[in-house]
């Protein structure tokens, strides 16, 4: 690669970056970060994150930038830039979601108010990793972010799950997250569309068809022992799912309604450890797809996606109540006027979403539980891939031994009785 317009060096050491970074300059970034001991940029070095880069939208580059500080000494300053794929179907996708201008929006505007909030009463509350800017708009998507790793941050498990004590920490941020999203309406007023309503348009109903298909989750669930009965309650609800879910994705102003994450899973949570292996600190990354609506929609996704077998479902409801209490806890000292949440109007919102539920289930806990993930490969390599995947996906022996537990407790709370 060419050296870039202020003459730092660029040593490249991934592959197939893209064309539009030699025109990039960082110095925004560096002097954000070390502050006013920032001299000049030395070098700049790509590295591509080969742990991250099964994402489906985006390309992970770890950023080194070597900096020059007033005192002569030098320093390495680490980020993650996170960009589209090049694939020309995901690149539609991601344009016509607005998914990285809304991730941008999150990380440079709406949390840092959110933690400012939380400066008003006394608390220094953290959400995410530090957002930085290139030094001018070159009219691309971009979010580029303070690499969290060399401060000891990393991902728990995900095949294993998380245990009661990082289950609480995360719920513990959740609750904090989404009880300042119900104090920002209160003080900037409503989120934008791009939240309140954000992927679930009605012009989108055929990708929200082709991506909440069930037919690969049907074809085996068939086939498991004790699955036909399921199987027959569930055998049409490709007809209506999509539509079932466009209704319960329009939030209700008569409900408590928060910001949710969205994809609040173990790969997109941070865990910071001290010397004795003890939790210190929790963040969470990847908003692109948060939703202005019910709190159930996050707690399903978590709890039925990330934590270990024998929490998952035995202390679903202790972990419920978990989270309420640190609601209203959060809620109280943010100094919240409308009324205060009730913990059965809570629990009668996650029945109403049973759909949100078996979503998660179907389609977000086989990709959690597969011990190598396919990746972007069915974007890459079209239908025969995508087939592939689903088939080790559903198949897999760890996702079957699972939903023998889970799908009889949709079945007994009600979850899966979702048809319009």
């Amino acid at each position: 690669m060419d050296s870039p317009p202020n003459g730092n060096v660029i040593a490249v050491e991934a592959n197939n970056l893209p064309k539009w970074l030699e025109t990039v300059t960082f110095e925004n970034a560096a002097r954000k970060y070390v502050g006013e001991n920032f001299e000049k940029i030395v070098k700049v070095r790509f590295e591509s994150d080969s742990n991250n880069n099964a994402n489906y939208s985006s390309l992970l580059l770890r950023l080194n930038l070597d900096v020059e500080l007033k005192d002569t000494t030098t320093k390495t300053l680490k980020f993650v830039l996170k960009v589209p794929h090049s694939n020309e179907i995901m690149s539609k996708i991601l344009i016509l979601l607005k998914l990285f201008p809304k991730e941008e929006q999150m990380y440079q505007s709406i949390l840092p108010k959110f933690e400012e909030l939380y400066k008003q009463v006394g608390c220094d509350i953290k959400f995410a990793p530090n957002a930085y800017q290139f030094d001018r708009d070159i009219g691309l998507d971009y979010v580029l972010l303070e690499d969290l790793l060399p401060r000891g941050y990393k991902n728990a498990n995900r095949i294993k799950g998380l245990d009661m004590e990082h289950t609480k920490h995360v719920l513990r941020k959740m609750s904090e997250l989404h009880a300042v999203s119900a104090c920002y309406v209160e003080h900037f007023g409503m989120f934008p569309e791009e939240y309140t309503v954000g992927i679930y348009a009605k012009n989108n109903r055929e990708l929200l068809r082709e991506f909440n298909g069930s037919s690969a989750f049907l074809a085996q669930l068939k086939k498991w022992k004790n699955g036909q009965s399921y199987y027959e309650k569930l055998v049409d609800s490709d007809n209506y799912l999509v539509d079932r879910l466009l209704q319960d994705q329009v939030y209700n102003p008569s409900e408590f309604n928060v910001l949710n994450h969205g994809d609040c899973w173990v790969n997109n949570i941070l865990f910071k450890y001290n010397a004795f292996g003890q939790i210190t600190d929790t963040r969470f990354i990847d908003f692109q797809v948060g939703k202005y609506g019910s709190p159930a929609n996050d707690l399903y996704y978590f709890i039925l996606s990330s934590t270990a077998a024998d929490i998952k479902l035995s202390q679903f409801d202790y972990l419920v109540r978990y989270y309420f209490d640190n609601l209203v806890e959060n809620l109280k000292l943010l100094q919240y006027h409308r009324p205060l949440p009730k913990l059965r109007n809570l629990h009668s919102v996650l029945l109403k979403n049973g759909l949100a539920a078996y979503l998660v289930v179907s389609k977000v806990l086989p990709v959690v539980l597969l011990e190598k993930s396919g990746g972007n490969e069915s974007m890459e390599n079209g239908a025969q891939a995508e087939n592939k995947l689903k088939l080790a996906m559903y198949t897999n022996p760890k996702y079957v031994e699972a939903m023998s537990t889970i799908l009889p407790w949709l079945d007994n709370r009600g979850l899966l009785d979702w048809r319009l």
